[in-house]
């Protein structure tokens, strides 16, 4: 039953009613809180009967309303809410996931940040997309956003208002009453095999370090973090075997840190081709020369990379070099990812089967792999059914006999 407190004016008249309904326990058996709504007495009115008769039917409705979902339980803006919740979601998401998170509400928060949560409807969100799909959407380069962009606002407004169904503020999730645009699919880019060999010949006259981080990112698909996030103990010299354990990012809140852990939550060994373990091998002797001539000057933080005081490096410095070195021996534009993407082609047009592909990527499903290469996985079966189709069936024609 609904309860009932008195709340009076300075000169102690009662002038109105917060009721308040139970909501019952979280699931840790912390007491949630009440339903509230506050009934002000209508002007002139002086009959305690006549009051307290529409004040019990208002109550009465009160609860009946809370019971079917249909009242609003906070008063909060959007922005006040999603800031609750991205602080929330910080105890099981990774800093970068949080970051982006952050990032993209900014825009959010631009559109409709100011309105009540509970005011939100399917119709506003639909406006904002539409709006994100126009030019000037992006205030950097003038260009609308992509439909994978857009569709990134569209999961995170559906991620807040996921956490208000779950605390009972909404019944249903208001964004799945909006419609995103559909995602345009782009085929992951991948180096031609010639492309290789022309990049790894230029790489020769390059310094050991840039020749070990850009053979690895060739020869193990691996992400630029994870690279750069290898330390001297992950690497096994005796038998061609690297682990990757973490995966090394920077944000401006936090500087250059290493995740504990991979996509997958998994560590993973990955063999190597015996001369790019030979490069890294001399990698590591010069860096040792270094680090002796560099005395104090050096701090000492055991990953492979470093910059020139021995601290790690940042993920963007990769994307720095590799556009310059690609500029100063026209080669195609390089990206760290775009060598991720060439694995995979290699891999399967090499007959690999998608599982031990998606384990040497790190993905920690098989049908992200197929997803994201599913263009070259259709050029691998095109391959091998043209050499099917060029096999004969039969050891004889079907007119001959056998002697």
């Amino acid at each position: 039953m609904a309860s009932k407190t008195p709340r009076k004016d300075k000169d102690g008249n009662v002038t109105s009613y917060q009721i308040e309904v139970y909501r019952g326990r979280d699931s840790e058996g912390k007491k949630l809180k009440p339903y509230s709504m506050t009934w002000q007495i209508p002007e002139g009115w002086k009959s305690e009967n006549k009051i307290k008769k529409e004040l019990d039917r208002v109550a009465a409705q009160f609860e009946i309303d809370c019971k079917a979902g249909s009242v609003p339980l906070e008063k909060k803006t959007f922005k006040q809410y999603s800031d609750y919740v991205m602080e929330l979601k910080e105890r099981d998401f990774k800093h970068r996931t949080i970051h982006r998170y952050k990032e993209v509400l900014v825009r959010i928060n631009e559109e409709f940040g100011h309105v009540k949560l509970t005011d939100i409807t399917g119709l506003h969100l639909n406006r904002f997309y539409m709006k994100l799909g126009k030019p000037g959407a992006n205030k950097r380069t003038g260009e609308p956003l992509s439909s994978q962009t857009i569709n990134q606002h569209h999961r995170l407004i559906h991620m807040i208002f996921a956490q208000a169904v779950k605390e009972h503020i909404f019944m249903y999730n208001v964004a799945d009453t909006a419609t995103p645009p559909k995602i345009e699919k782009h085929e992951a880019e991948f180096f031609e095999l010639e492309e290789v060999l022309a990049i790894r010949d230029a790489l020769i006259q390059q310094p050991l370090k840039w020749q070990a981080i850009t053979d690895l990112l060739i020869d193990t698909g691996a992400r630029r973090g994870e690279i750069l996030g290898l330390q001297w103990e992950n690497i096994d010299f005796k038998n061609n075997k690297i682990e990757i354990q973490g995966n090394l990012q920077y944000t401006p809140e936090q500087g250059i840190y290493l995740e504990d852990s991979t996509k997958t939550d998994e560590d993973r060994t990955v063999t190597i081709a015996p001369e790019i373990m030979r490069i890294l091998a001399a990698h590591r002797k010069e860096q040792l020369q270094y680090k002796l001539q560099c005395g104090d000057y050096w701090i000492e933080t055991g990953f492979c990379f470093t910059q020139e005081d021995g601290t790690p490096m940042y993920p963007s410095q990769i994307n720095g070099w590799q556009q310059k070195f690609s500029e100063d021996y026209s080669l195609p534009y390089i990206h760290p990812h775009k060598f991720r993407h060439t694995q995979a082609s290699l891999l399967y047009f090499s007959g690999e089967d998608p599982v031990t592909i998606s384990n040497r990527l790190g993905h920690k499903h098989v049908s992200t792999t197929q997803n994201i290469y599913g263009h070259i996985m259709k050029g691998a079966d095109e391959r091998a059914s043209n050499k099917i189709a060029s096999m004969p069936y039969r050891r004889n024609s079907p007119n001959s006999k056998a002697k």
